[in-house]
């Protein structure tokens, strides 16, 4: 008796939302959605939506384990940071391929991360933990002025601050506790991201590229450039650290964004996220490399060859959209019509300068080109054409 297609479908777990379930679904891959609970419009989507408490990881098992029982479950991951460690998890108890839990724990958790490095002789910030807020001001003082105080777990970019001050550091503790906190050097120096992919334990650098920072005290994004301007010698050094850094925190399959400063004795790991990275970075990676790292990272949870489209641009410029001063926004929405431009924020909204720790990025402009100067005028361009004003929030 011959089986049927239903039957020859590969079958994958995935914790994460409407972006990777298209993805499978284009793949002709069976999918199991886990959600808390699983939004209705993603049900609809998913072959088996499967509602679970997604803290509970026991109880998430036994759900999962009697799916597995009945039609066997190829993969388990997720390509969000929050439910990285529970697929992880998931995929280790089941027996099935996924993220190493040792690699899902170690980039979750930026205490463990940084002590797992340096334990391995990778190059990381000078750090302290500081378990109460009063000990972030004797860190800052061990460590000396400026330092970046961040949240142990969690919050993401929201969760970093820079402290130039004596001042800020008392502001970082009281904002960004209680719990513990890492306070590190901070490393003068250029920011590149770094997307790798990793299979059986070998890592492929997909592309380097230069990152800009707002100046603090919230180290938001504010842009990216490719090329990265590093040249091939200083590529293949970032490549060569960041192969390194996977390696000793355990990445075994799955997706790297990588963030690295080069300082004055060269590269320093600032983070890893185990998933492909957030914005317009995915589709700039794929422009600039062929490479759909959302499939990417489907395509090696389940043991298929990457799928790699021809380059499209050869170079990006990727600039974020930020303010100067705290109001009510207003610009042109005709201007959201052209092609690279997003906003977060509709005309009326309130926003912050990126100055403020609660401000940012409130959307992005991104352009493509073979030219350095045109891209730079094509983002000028579009830029002016938003018209974008920040009004007095009288309220």
């Amino acid at each position: 008796m011959s089986r049927s297609h239903e039957d020859l479908r590969q079958s994958v777990a995935c914790v994460s939302g409407r972006r990777i379930v298209d993805v499978l679904t284009s793949m002709d891959v069976r999918t199991v959605l886990l959600g808390d609970p699983t939004p209705l419009d993603l049900a609809c989507v998913a072959d088996v939506p499967l509602d679970v408490d997604l803290d509970d990881w026991r109880g998430a098992e036994m759900a999962l384990g009697l799916l597995h029982q009945v039609h066997p479950i190829d993969a388990v991951f997720s390509v969000y940071d929050a439910y990285l460690p529970i697929a992880s998890y998931l995929a280790a108890r089941l027996d099935v391929r996924g993220l190493a839990l040792a690699a899902a724990l170690n980039c979750d958790d930026k205490i463990r991360m940084r002590l797992v490095l340096a334990g391995a002789g990778v190059a990381v910030p000078e750090f302290v933990v500081a378990s109460e807020p009063a000990d972030v001001e004797y860190a800052a003082r061990r460590l000396g002025l400026p330092v970046v105080v961040k949240k142990a777990t969690g919050a993401r970019g929201r969760g970093t601050l820079l402290c130039r001050t004596p001042d800020d550091t008392e502001d970082a503790a009281r904002s960004l506790g209680p719990g513990p906190l890492l306070v590190e050097r901070f490393i003068e120096g250029p920011e590149y991201a770094v997307q790798a992919l990793i299979t059986d334990s070998t890592t492929t650098i997909v592309n380097v590229l230069a990152q800009h920072v707002g100046p603090g005290p919230r180290m938001a994004e504010a842009g990216y450039d490719f090329p990265s301007g590093l040249g091939r010698n200083g590529e293949r050094e970032v490549a060569e650290f960041v192969t390194n850094a996977l390696r000793a925190l355990g990445f075994d399959n799955g997706v790297a964004h990588v963030q690295v400063r080069l300082g004055s004795s060269g590269p320093v790991l600032v983070n890893v996220a185990a998933r492909p990275p957030g914005g317009q970075l995915c589709a700039v990676t794929e422009q600039v490399s062929g490479i759909d790292l959302t499939r990417a990272a489907a395509e090696i949870a389940l043991g298929r060859p990457i799928s790699r489209l021809p380059v499209a641009a050869p170079r990006a410029l990727y600039r974020c959209v930020s303010f100067e001063h705290s109001g009510i926004v207003d610009y042109d929405p005709d201007a959201l019509d052209t092609p690279g431009v997003w906003l977060d924020v509709d005309p009326g909204d309130r926003v912050r300068p990126a100055t403020d720790p609660q401000g940012g990025s409130y959307g992005r402009i991104v352009v493509y080109g073979d030219d350095r100067g045109r891209l730079e005028s094509d983002y000028l361009a579009i830029l002016d054409s938003l018209r974008t004003r920040v009004h007095p929030d009288n309220s």
